[in-house]
């Protein structure tokens, strides 16, 4: 249907726009007094939209008119397409008037994702004043930061119980597997069991998906042995690399010493997301942000045999 929506060479934003009115007060001369076009005018609107969608929006019985099955499936693809007009409309008068375009942004340290960089890049390239501030630490902090106003936006692992007015958009998924030393005895493999690694040594990281091994190990028979703990993705990293465990992570893109092999019977996912707090003002800066990711096809994660 997204498809269908954008590719129909006929639409024009004045009948998405006559559409909602009609939506709204279920009835044409209110929708055209709300409007200011004449009811002739916005019933032909109407029309127009049923000969390109194949088929009757409204259903016109004696006195009541009623949204048929498929203007309520177009609705709501229709005020996503509305929002972002007005969206786009508000942000062009804004550029002309700001000169600085600030944006303190948040990223979770498992976060690595080219795209992420690129579209920053684009941003800074298309508006003028992009001034970026950017904060890296565990979801949970960056989650914290966003509550108390001090990130416009964070990029985090989606928490499986949202506080209040979090706002998120989804962007990809984190898919989690066992990373170990190079050298390791099992590195060779693509995928380890878990009566492979019963005798591992584990190093935790703060926010990562320990619990979802804890509870598959604990399944198997066994509590996994988290030895070390550190709160940095670059020391968990070097610490790995240096042999004094593995870690249980998305796979990494840089596997500088580093083997990522996929744990079979630990099934650990997380939805990485764009959030805000909802009810606060966006900048600029943010809103372009929060379209522009939207809008973006997001690369897959890699695997562990990529």
């Amino acid at each position: 249907m997204w498809s269908d929506l954008w590719h129909k060479p006929h639409m024009e934003m004045h009948q998405v726009r006559y559409f909602l009115a009609m939506a709204r007060s279920l009835n044409f001369t209110r929708a055209a007094e709300e409007c200011n076009v004449t009811q002739p005018s916005l019933t032909r609107a109407i029309q127009k939209l049923e000969e390109e969608f194949g088929g009757p929006l409204f259903r016109r019985e004696r006195s009541r008119t009623h949204l048929t099955d498929l203007g309520r499936e177009i609705l709501p693809l229709f005020e996503t397409t509305h929002e972002a007009t007005q969206a786009a409309k508000n942000l062009a008068r804004n550029i002309g008037k700001a000169q600085v375009a600030p944006l303190t942004l948040g990223i979770a340290n498992t976060i690595e994702n080219d795209d992420l960089h690129v579209l920053l890049g684009e941003i800074g390239a298309h508006l003028p004043g992009f001034e970026l501030t950017l904060q890296s630490g565990s979801s949970e902090e960056m989650i914290e930061l966003g509550l108390t106003g001090a990130l416009d936006l964070f990029v985090v692992e989606a928490p499986e119980d949202a506080p209040d007015r979090f706002e998120a958009w989804s962007l990809f998924d984190h898919v989690y597997h066992m990373i170990t030393q190079a050298e390791h005895p099992l590195a060779s493999r693509d995928a380890v069991t878990l009566d492979d690694v019963r005798d591992e040594v584990w190093i935790e990281y703060c926010g990562d998906e320990a619990r979802a091994l804890r509870d598959a190990a604990k399944t198997a028979g066994f509590e996994p042995a988290f030895r070390h703990r550190v709160d940095s993705m670059v020391y968990l990293r070097r610490l790995v690399s240096a042999g004094l465990g593995s870690a249980f992570l998305p796979p990494p893109r840089d596997r500088t010493k580093l083997a990522v092999l996929r744990l079979v019977g630990v099934e650990a996912s997380r939805s990485v997301v764009l959030a805000a707090i909802a009810g606060r003002r966006r900048s600029v800066a943010a809103d372009a942000l929060v379209r522009a990711a939207r809008a973006r096809a997001w690369n897959v994660e890699l695997s562990a045999g990529q």
